[in-house]
């Protein structure tokens, strides 16, 4: 019982919010502009839309995985694609490359900011905690997943709690204040796009599902899983609402205001952390997809060194390009990737793999 919950539930649920987690909820300006920002009813209503956009494209990404035994997004995007892979391969180099450059310099502004670390020394540590990681493989990395989603948890039930007890009232007189509905069904789905187009260099966490079922429990799960941190710091946020729309670092100053100074240590720390599983989980996925084409032309993979190679100098790349400032521009491009996702994941996953899907489920059951 426990090993499938760990397998259907917990893997696929951390390996998604950690990937997700420092990059999208670590400030909390993310959970301001694509769902607070519309209200309290209105972020409720982007949160439930992408929740339904997170569960049903992991679904349908795992069950296409399972029936045609492909879990790196090379070997995916070629029964979505064909020849055009290609082309997904092109952007998501790019998507990672940011993702990475922002890990890069934020992991070392968390911990300068906080605790008055040298902003190199976070760095260095992101770097030896992403090489140490996937020189383990992914055993080792979805186990570190489940370990730091599982503290996460721990922390947002204590934030929940505080919130609850002492701004109930607040949040109760918050719903009198009008909300945007169009602009949350626009922010909801502009916001969950970008975030699935990800999936695919994820496709590793869902290698252990056996069945339609488990793979549509474990899309539910780790989408609904991967919005929770969205409603507790909505509903936290609407303890100081409207005012916390203009923060700059919303959770701070929420975690600051409403527990003991300790918590908004201990919530830092979790935050390097999950930074470090973002920048972790990423490259697992990129090393899954070199794997598999080294396999195929040499017949064994990179090993555990050429993994920690590979890792090390991704992150020092992209620390690199942080640095001078290139990342900035790139970033610009990021903006769009809502669009790009939309028109070279999700379209082809529903109009290419819906079908796919339902095909080999006839031949199997034939």
């Amino acid at each position: 019982m426990l090993a499938n919950l760990v397998r259907v539930v917990l893997i696929p649920s951390a390996v998604f919010l950690s990937v997700l987690f420092g990059g999208s909820f670590g400030s909390g300006r993310e959970v301001v502009e694509f769902m607070s920002d519309n209200g309290p009813a209105g972020g409720f209503i982007s949160i439930a839309i992408i929740a339904a956009v997170y569960s049903i494209c992991l679904f349908l990404s795992f069950e296409l995985s399972r029936l045609y035994k492909v879990y790196e997004y090379r070997g995916f995007y070629k029964l979505l694609l064909g020849r055009g892979w290609i082309i997904y391969e092109l952007f998501i180099t790019l998507a990672v490359i940011v993702a990475l450059a922002i890990c890069a310099s934020s992991s070392g502004e968390v911990l300068n900011s906080h605790f008055g670390l040298p902003t190199l020394a976070g760095g260095f540590l992101l770097l030896l905690l992403v090489v140490a990681l996937n020189y383990g493989g992914r055993d080792i990395v979805e186990r570190s997943m489940v370990v730091s989603v599982l503290a996460l948890a721990a922390m947002l039930i204590v934030l929940l709690a505080a919130v609850l007890a002492t701004r109930s009232d607040a949040i109760a007189s918050a719903f009198d204040i009008e909300s945007s509905l169009s602009g949350a069904v626009r922010d909801g789905f502009k916001y969950s796009i970008t975030n699935v187009g990800f999936i695919p260099l994820l496709l590793y966490c869902g290698t252990q599902l056996k069945s339609r079922r488990e793979t549509l429990i474990a899309g539910i799960c780790a989408g609904f899983a991967a919005i929770m941190p969205a409603v507790v710091f909505h509903l936290t946020f609407l303890a100081d609402y409207p005012n916390v729309i203009a923060q700059t670092l919303p959770t701070y100053v929420m975690i600051e205001a409403l527990t003991p100074a300790l918590f908004l240590d201990a919530y830092v720390l979790v935050l390097f952390v999950l930074i470090v599983q973002t920048g972790v989980g990423m490259l697992q996925g990129a090393i899954e997809r070199i794997d598999s084409w080294r396999k195929e032309s040499t017949g064994a993979g990179l090993g555990k060194l050429g993994h920690a190679g590979f890792a090390s100098a991704a992150v020092l790349a992209s620390a690199a390009l942080s640095s001078i400032g290139l990342v900035n521009l790139i970033a610009q491009g990021y903006n769009y990737l809502s669009i790009i996702f939309a028109i070279i994941f999700v379209l082809p996953l529903f109009l290419v793999g819906i079908p796919r899907i339902v095909s080999a489920g006839r031949a199997n059951s034939s």
